[in-house]
């Protein structure tokens, strides 16, 4: 492909976004933004608004400014990073190569429109962020975009990633990642593969998050060569009063250690990049729940962030 074809041919990385700097106002403007969104909240306004203006983005984000305050990189939050250096390794492999956010900038209308003013593609190909899809995470990036074209006169041929669970690069690479950290730090009795939580309700409307959850862990497993006493997999991030996926990662952190497994190697495939939900809730608060409840070692395995790894991923979905 000649160089101004290629130009004409746009990837676009979209992740879910976080506080666009470290305070508590930047902190509110994404709560408000996420928590807005009835694909994350699916509760009347009349119910859900009070409790969200009133309750969380009072008090939450003054709490949450302490735990981002423990992970911020360099001047930005990891996820706004490891976004940005994902970006400008995948275009230096030849792409013309964007990011935006669902709900932080820069947001995916801005940038849509900045690429049909500047570049007048042919094609983009969009890539949410989540090797798994579900309707709470990738189907919003699906709005955005759909919500961008609905009164344009012209849209380029668009192809939407809305998984890769399967991908054999990201489950080679989720293993390299593993089979590292066991060189470097030893193996662990357990390995405990964490996913974000979804209400049970959710799985229950058809949402396959659950099922690709388990493919992803599957394979993995499988190609690692483990029995099935040797990992578990659980749920984290639990919020608000309903029913969620189980078993939770904390109390089942805790249950092992008072089991007598001393050893955890813990990581969290459904993540590409270290956030907020890796490195301080996982890293941080459930390496306490685990030690605390009589654990002696605990290792937190990184995401995949910016290794060549992860672009060769990136690569795969593009061609």
């Amino acid at each position: 492909m000649d160089n101004k074809n290629l130009a004409k041919n746009v990837i676009l990385l979209v992740n879910l976004g976080s506080p666009n700097s470290l305070s508590i106002s930047s902190i509110r403007k994404f709560l408000s933004a996420f928590l807005s969104d009835k694909r994350v909240v699916n509760l009347p306004k009349i119910l859900w608004y009070p409790i969200l203006y009133a309750i969380i983005l009072t008090f939450r984000a003054k709490r949450l400014l302490k735990q981002y305050s423990k992970i911020w990189l360099f001047d930005n939050s990891p996820l706004i990073h490891y976004t940005y250096v994902q970006t400008k390794k995948l275009a230096a492999k030849g792409y013309v190569v964007k990011y935006a956010f669902s709900y932080a900038n820069p947001l995916i209308n801005d940038v849509l429109s900045e690429i049909h003013s500047t570049i007048a593609p042919d094609k983009i190909t969009i890539i949410p962020m989540y090797p798994q899809f579900s309707s709470t995470t990738t189907l919003p990036v699906f709005d955005s975009v759909s919500k961008f074209y609905k009164n344009k006169y012209y849209m380029p041929e668009i192809k939407f990633i809305s998984d890769f669970t399967a991908n054999s690069l990201y489950i080679d690479a989720i293993c390299n990642t593993i089979s590292a950290s066991w060189q470097k730090h030893g193996r662990s009795q357990k390995l405990v593969f964490s996913y974000h939580g979804l209400p049970l309700d959710i799985i229950k409307r058809g949402d396959k998050y659950f099922n690709q959850c388990e493919l992803t862990t599957k394979l993995v497993t499988t190609q690692l060569g483990l029995t099935e006493n040797e990992y578990i997999m659980v749920f984290q991030s639990r919020f608000g009063a309903q029913k969620w996926l189980s078993p939770a990662t904390n109390i089942t952190l805790a249950s092992m250690a008072r089991d007598g497994i001393k050893s955890v190697d813990i990581i969290c495939p459904g993540f590409v990049s270290d956030c907020l939900e890796t490195l301080e809730e996982i890293a941080i608060l459930n390496k306490d729940v685990f030690l605390n409840a009589g654990g002696v070692s605990y290792n937190y395995i990184p995401c995949l962030n910016d290794g060549d790894d992860f672009i060769n991923v990136l690569k795969s979905l593009c061609d």
